[in-house]
């Protein structure tokens, strides 16, 4: 379950910060007050899902060490 949770978290976290870099690449100047609230809101749940996958990844990569 745990690897699930680390892979679909780092897939929307990849999905958002493409998502995130588009719009600021070609809508950056067209923002209106709306528009900025709705960027705020995709780098806020950008970083929500990053820091799951972040947490997640130390219990899926434990290395099998035999000590």
């Amino acid at each position: 379950m745990k690897k699930f949770a680390f892979y679909m978290s780092a897939l929307i976290a990849l999905m958002l910060l493409v998502n995130i870099a588009e719009i600021l690449i070609s809508d950056l100047n067209r923002l209106t007050e709306y528009g900025y609230g709705y960027l705020f809101g995709k780098v806020i749940l950008f970083i929500c899902f990053l820091a799951i996958s972040l947490r997640t990844k130390k219990h899926v990569f434990k290395p099998n060490t035999p000590y």
